[in-house]
């Protein structure tokens, strides 16, 4: 694996935003920049050998700044959705950036805005970020740092560590949105997924979890099965099933050959279909709009602080929080 660093761009306040392009010998590539801790590119060949790129993104930095879809983004400190922007941990109360009515999505300003110090390794490229205590309304400086690489056998590896100095909440993932097709002109619903998790988290107003852990068996929700991602809405978390294969997630574009297995330490994905994606230019002058591309976001359960039964995103102090999500490319 090489590792090359060009500049990308700067943002609105002058703050330079490089791009880190990590490749294997086999051709496979992703470009990382240190704006948000963004995947801005993943370039894999189709069956045929034509190399294109699958997850959605932009050509600069404003356009980074001014939309909004997280693409390809670092989410933290708790990713999806905390109901009332509040919560109590160790007797005292939090009240949070609310970013979506009254609820806080995605960290509320969160960590996809900010810039992270890097770090070059021969191995590996170093992402690291310090979330001052009371930054969004969370307790404690937070230290985080992401270990990225890229194997010969084209798994893309996103080690999260974290520590902080008071107990805290934390919850990281990324949000790429991928489209195995190439090139951004058709849609993700024909896609096939077959995802191990045979339950998942009804959700009420404002996609908040209602507390219930339901069978996915007769629902929309059910992957166990591989099928086409399909055009009906779908927006939720699903309970990982560690039992069932190596691999959590496997999408496959049967137009491409190409594929895409997923898996991860984290006990919950969020599987979301792009069907709320405005319409809006992309990389290369790509339309892209409902469901150009497809987001699987490993994390703690949405809402998990105000939900005791469900896992939860406790960090204590001095202790580390340690997860890692890998993406394996190919072809069939």
């Amino acid at each position: 694996m090489t590792v090359k660093k060009e500049l990308f761009g700067k943002t609105k306040e002058g703050r330079e935003v490089f791009q880190f392009t990590l490749q294997n010998e086999r051709g496979v590539a992703a470009g990382i920049l240190n704006y948000g801790g963004t995947i801005r590119q993943i370039l894999t060949p189709d069956r045929t050998g034509q190399i294109s790129d699958i997850v959605l993104g932009y050509d600069t930095v404003t356009e980074y700044e001014e939309n909004d879809g997280y693409f390809g983004a670092a989410v933290g400190r708790v990713a999806n959705r905390i109901k009332g922007a509040a919560f109590e941990l160790n007797g005292e109360s939090y009240t949070l950036t609310a970013n979506e009515g009254s609820n806080m999505l995605h960290g509320g300003s969160g960590f996809h805005t900010k810039i992270w110090d890097d770090e070059m390794r021969d191995d590996a490229l170093v992402l690291k970020y310090t979330s001052p205590d009371g930054e969004d309304g969370f307790p404690g400086n937070l230290r985080v740092e992401q270990i990225i690489t890229l194997s010969e056998e084209n798994v893309l590896r996103i080690e999260y560590h974290a520590f902080c100095d008071k107990d805290t909440l934390c919850s990281l993932t990324g949000h790429s949105y991928f489209n195995l097709s190439g090139g951004f002109t058709g849609t993700v619903a024909a896609h096939q997924m077959q995802i191990a998790a045979n339950e998942y988290t009804p959700v009420g107003e404002d996609l908040i979890p209602t507390g219930e852990v339901l069978p996915v068996a007769g629902t929309a929700y059910d992957f166990l099965s591989a099928r086409a991602v399909g055009t009906a809405p779908l927006d939720v978390n699903l309970v990982l099933s560690k039992a069932f294969r190596k691999w959590d997630v496997r999408v496959l574009d049967p137009s491409t050959g190409r594929f895409l297995s997923e898996r991860t330490s984290l006990p919950g994905l969020q599987v979301y279909n792009g069907t709320g994606i405005t319409e809006r230019k992309g990389k290369g002058g790509a339309l892209y709009g409902l469901q150009s591309g497809l987001a699987l976001e490993p994390q703690f359960y949405p809402d998990a602080i105000h939900h005791p039964e469900f896992p939860q995103p406790i960090l204590k102090a001095g202790e580390e929080y340690s997860h890692f999500i890998e993406y394996q490319f190919g072809v069939v």
